[in-house]
């Protein structure tokens, strides 16, 4: 009886601690690949550090007469990094906010597309010169859109450009914050534009690690969602674009590329179908890599961006002047 027994608890103690171990295996490769996916890191973008691509824009930045180096905080108190750009004879004060991974600088393209804009341009949290160690993807984001627009309109008081219409443009992950931004607060902008966005959290993050690993869906993903919620301080199941845009009442214009391997243009169809606002639009341009519409097809995106905030402040509901 006595060797029934101990026979028993070794078999208790070999499944206890196997379990123990497979968890702490599944724990910790979850563990790797949510760091890859969120964490900020210096990533090696054509051949280089990021940071080292980015100073050396930067370097030219600096070097124009209207562009300052500025900083501002977050509700939560993060400090968010900032160029601001003032143009003689601008139409309108832009925020513009950029990618994931990314970092401002790389949002330069759009500075001279846009003559007539001022503009800021600023780093996320655990972006470039920003204050934060992970992403949440837009879900935190959000509040620095806010803070940008804030601080835009007050330097625009000061500076006497506060007649001006607000425009904010938002990239991939900037244009989800932006519309959680918009949702939240009105009164930030009085048009949005929103370049290849996703339209749900939780089915992007998915299509990512399905993309970026060989690893099964059990018990893997549900473990990395459960630490990314945890360590980003978010639950991404509410970080739902498409959500946002049916409560949103300002005119919003859609861009996409009609072949995004990143995100599927099926996306933008999913964001435009809750517009409330008649003024919003909706392009799907050409077959183009993520986010580079504006560099392909600078030319249309330029008339596609003009063509809308023409007409919307043509308009005697929205006109600022």
């Amino acid at each position: 009886m006595t060797h029934k027994y101990d026979a028993l608890k070794k078999v208790i103690l070999y499944t206890v601690a196997s379990g123990i171990i497979a968890g702490a295996i599944v724990l910790g490769i979850s563990y790797q690949v949510l760091a890859e996916l969120t964490f900020a890191g210096d990533r090696v973008v054509y051949g280089k550090r990021l940071s080292d691509l980015a100073q050396e824009v930067r370097t030219e930045l600096l070097k124009r007469p209207d562009v300052t180096p500025v900083s501002f905080e977050a509700s939560d108190g993060m400090v968010i990094s900032g160029f601001l750009i003032e143009r003689k004879n601008a139409k309108y004060n832009a925020v513009l906010c950029h990618g994931y991974r990314s970092v401002k600088e790389f949002m330069y393209g759009y500075i001279d597309l846009f003559p007539d804009w001022n503009i800021l341009l600023f780093d996320f949290r655990s972006h470039g010169n920003s204050d934060g160690k992970i992403t949440s993807l837009g879900y935190h984001e959000a509040k620095d859109v806010i803070a940008a627009s804030n601080y835009l309109k007050a330097a625009a008081k000061r500076k006497k450009m506060a007649q001006l219409p607000t425009v904010i443009l938002g990239f991939s992950m900037g244009g989800a914050a932006a519309l959680k931004a918009a949702d939240l607060d009105a009164t930030i902008a009085d048009a949005l534009i929103i370049d290849s966005t996703y339209a749900r959290l939780n089915s992007t993050i998915l299509k990512a690690y399905s993309s970026k690993t060989l690893l099964p869906f059990y018990p893997f993903f549900p473990v990395i969602t459960w630490l990314f919620n945890y360590l980003a301080a978010c639950d991404i199941h509410q970080m739902n674009p498409d959500d946002c845009v049916s409560r949103i009442k300002m005119p919003i214009l859609f861009i996409h590329a009609a072949t995004d391997s990143y995100v599927a243009s099926k996306n933008v169809l999913k964001l435009y179908s809750n517009v409330q606002n008649k003024h919003s639009k909706i392009w799907i341009g050409p077959a183009c890599r993520h986010g580079s519409l504006h560099t392909f097809y600078e030319h249309a995106y330029q008339h596609k961006v003009h063509s809308f905030l023409t007409k919307v402040f043509a308009e005697s509901e929205f006109k600022k002047l």
